[in-house]
């Protein structure tokens, strides 16, 4: 008995699938940036207070490499008052106003 191409017709399932043709735009968070300076000033108080050793025990704690870490508080060695304007920006800041890598260059010029 040979099988004819039409004999599973009447076991062939349908499937259908709808999908969402509208994708939603993801709620959008504003993205922040970090003011480099009060960033520095908060490592700094940190270990000041004695909550952190060192800046080794500061760079497990927050993920970094310790010197990471030294270059975010050799900041602290710029210009009072660049340190004083950087600080006018507020933190957090809506936009990367001026990065720490741009910073530490003036660092080194001093």
């Amino acid at each position: 008995m040979s099988s004819s191409p039409d004999c599973n017709i009447g076991r062939t399932f349908i499937y259908k699938f709808y999908f969402k043709t509208v994708v939603g735009k993801p709620s959008s968070l504003k993205k922040t940036y970090r003011n480099p300076i009060y960033l520095a000033k908060e490592y700094e108080k940190m270990i000041d207070s004695g909550e952190v050793k060192n800046q080794a025990e500061l760079a497990r704690i927050k993920g970094l490499s310790r010197a990471r870490v030294t270059q975010i508080l050799n900041l602290l060695k710029l210009d009072k008052r660049i340190i004083d304007n950087l600080e006018q920006m507020g933190d957090p800041m809506e936009r990367k106003v001026i990065s720490e890598r741009e910073l530490r260059k003036i660092i080194h010029k001093n």
